[in-house]
């Protein structure tokens, strides 16, 4: 069940890229964002948050996207999160939420201070899902 709704939550955040092809297209016409880049631009290095608002089987998800430098160790099913702009955002996370550290499924504790790490929740549920990156993992040299 849980890996349905990680899928789902992938889908949408597709589908969310895809609005935001549509939205972009007025900006892509001004020559401001090259072709083929629209992901890249609205969800590449230079993100600091994000919100989808999507239609999934009838029903409206507003999903968030927060991207920062992992300020604390999570504790309490939390990650604290230092934002591109200076915002501090603490973030729950699912005790099932799918967590991968460079791109391998690890522990949420395997998350360390200073790591890239990007969460992802519909609405103000905790995270589902959350992606580290970043040299200094747990186990890892």
């Amino acid at each position: 069940m849980i890996r349905a709704m990680v899928q789902r939550i992938r889908w949408m955040v597709l589908g969310g890229m895809l609005m935001l092809l549509l939205v972009g297209a007025g900006a892509f016409a001004s020559g401001r964002i090259a072709p083929g880049r629209l992901g890249d631009f609205f969800f590449g290095p230079r993100m600091v948050r994000a919100e989808a608002v999507l239609l999934v089987d009838g029903q409206i998800h507003d999903f968030r996207i927060d991207r920062g430098k992992l300020k604390s160790l999570p504790r309490n099913g939390s990650l604290e999160l230092r934002e591109a702009d200076g915002t501090i955002q603490v973030v729950p996370v699912s005790p099932t939420a799918e967590v991968t550290v460079n791109r391998q499924p690890a522990p949420l504790t395997a998350l360390r201070r200073g790591m890239l790490v990007t969460a992802i929740r519909d609405g103000s549920a905790p995270a589902a899902q959350v992606v580290a990156e970043g040299p200094r993992a747990a186990g890892t040299k």
